[in-house]
Parts: C-alpha cells; sequence; structure tokens
C-alpha cells in the first residue's frame, strides 16, 4: 500500500495544487474554471474549463501571454454567434 501511495504523491507533485477554494478564470474565455478534485489516481492538471474543455496547471495560469490572440473552440463558436447576430442587425 505504502508503494500506492509514494507513486500518487509523485503523481501530485507534478502539478502544484492550489488551496481549496481558489478561484481563477479561462485564459480563453476568461469565464470561471472548474477545480478538479485531487484524488489518488488522477494525474491530470487541477483546472478544467467547462465550456472548452482545456485543462489548465497552476504555471499555465501564471503565464497568460501564451494564450494572447489566440481562441478555444468555446471562444471561436462566441465570436462567430457574435459576428452572425451583428451581421443580421445591419439589415
Amino acid at each position: 500500500m505504502s508503494e500506492q501511495e509514494k507513486t500518487y504523491q509523485f503523481l501530485y507533485e507534478n502539478y502544484p495544487w492550489p488551496d481549496p477554494g481558489t478561484e481563477r478564470g479561462c485564459p480563453y474565455s476568461g469565464i470561471a474554471l472548474q477545480l478538479n478534485e485531487q484524488r489518488p489516481g488522477y494525474n491530470g492538471k487541477p483546472w478544467t474549463c467547462p465550456k472548452c474543455i482545456h485543462y489548465f496547471s497552476e504555471a499555465d495560469l501564471d503565464n497568460p501571454g501564451q494564450y494572447k490572440g489566440k481562441d478555444c473552440d468555446y471562444t471561436l463558436a462566441q465570436k462567430a454567434a457574435d459576428s452572425a447576430k451583428a451581421a443580421g442587425s445591419d439589415d
């Protein structure tokens, strides 16, 4: 059992986990990110955007410049909807 605990601890060391109650916004859309549950067997990043389904680590979110000028599927769909709405209002 102790070997499994060490393995899980190793996995968590790859991605520092924020304190419970921490809130962050998606670097693409700005909407609130979901903080994933830190549990044994989960070795993914701690944050998920519920709209674009991208996963983020604290390091990702601390470097927002890497997302500047980029879009996810959700923000592209929002832009297309906004464009269609604007084009429809010109008539």
